[in-house]
């Protein structure tokens, strides 16, 4: 178990309270180092997303792209004409005009990163994202990511917005969370997957109807294994998977590392949402995601 981790079990077995007061104060550090980060970016000329967005129209549905493999099922049901479209990082590969297309990886800390980056960036420009769709920098304050690297790659084409993140140590801290994570209407809100920053944006602009594409806990991404071959090579993606075909050993962020995952916290998100009248789906009954949110028709 690394450091890093054995903190955050550590941390765990603190009053909620003190859970509360260690996630701030980690948040305050991320939140100093993203001013400062903020400034340069915007002496360097880059423009900031700024929330909460008004210039949509809520009544659509908002479609959410997440990565796994069920995606590959429902895109097709989507109907444009009433739909708002929320892509992130490699969802390009199927849908490459989406309204808002979101990054969070641009660094050269390890070999990964640095892979991640350029496939990331060089699919952008291959599917021409950047003229289709407005595309978000997100994970501003995370340590891993270059300054520098976000600005030479997408200062001119991209926009970038303030985020915050909220740590759950331990299961008493998923509501006491979640609700801060609600009344965040400047930054986005962010913690364990992505997935769950972008519901509640989603939340934040307005939409009363969330369906969310390939949130599926365990299993393969929709683009396979081969990402090099279908962004520079003209790959094809895999054909919709059945059940029976896929590893059912859950992801590392699907039951969390503190024992509080994205499953958690996406139950008591849909909970949440029903007190305010917005209904949190998923796009297809092939996902696993479906037992807990229920299926859009």
């Amino acid at each position: 178990m690394s450091i890093k981790n054995r903190i955050r079990k550590m941390l765990g077995f603190l009053p909620a309270k003190g859970q509360l007061m260690a996630s701030s104060v980690i948040s305050g550090v991320e939140l100093l180092l993203q001013f400062l980060r903020v400034a340069q970016l915007k002496r360097q000329g880059m423009k900031e997303f700024i929330l909460p967005v008004e210039d949509v129209d809520t009544e659509k549905e908002c479609h959410i792209l997440a990565s796994g493999w069920s995606l590959n099922h429902s895109y097709q049901n989507i109907n444009r004409e009433k739909s708002f479209i929320v892509g992130f990082n490699f969802s390009f590969l199927k849908c490459s005009d989406p309204d808002l297309h979101f990054i969070e990886n641009s660094s050269t800390k390890s070999h990964g990163f640095f892979i991640n980056t350029i496939q990331i960036y060089a699919g952008i420009i291959r599917f021409k994202v950047f003229s289709r769709s407005k595309v978000v920098f997100k994970n501003l304050s995370e340590f891993k990511n270059s300054q520098k690297n976000i600005v030479s790659l997408y200062s001119e084409n991209a926009y970038f917005i303030r985020d915050r993140h909220f740590r759950i140590f331990g299961e008493k801290m998923i509501l006491p969370t979640l609700a801060k994570m609600c009344d965040e209407t400047n930054l986005l809100p962010q913690s364990i997957s992505s997935v769950v920053g972008l519901i509640l944006l989603a939340k934040s602009m307005g939409f009363k109807k969330i369906i969310i594409h390939g949130l599926d806990f365990y299993g393969p991404h929709f683009y396979g294994g081969d990402l090099q071959s279908v962004i520079f090579n003209d790959g094809l993606l895999p054909d919709p998977l059945c059940v029976s075909e896929i590893d059912l050993d859950f992801h590392k962020t699907a039951v969390g590392e503190n024992g509080v995952g994205v499953i958690d916290l996406i139950k008591a998100v849909k909970d949440e949402f029903k007190k305010s009248g917005v209904g949190l789906y998923a796009a297809t009954n092939k996902s696993p995601s479906a037992e807990i949110l229920g299926v859009y028709d």
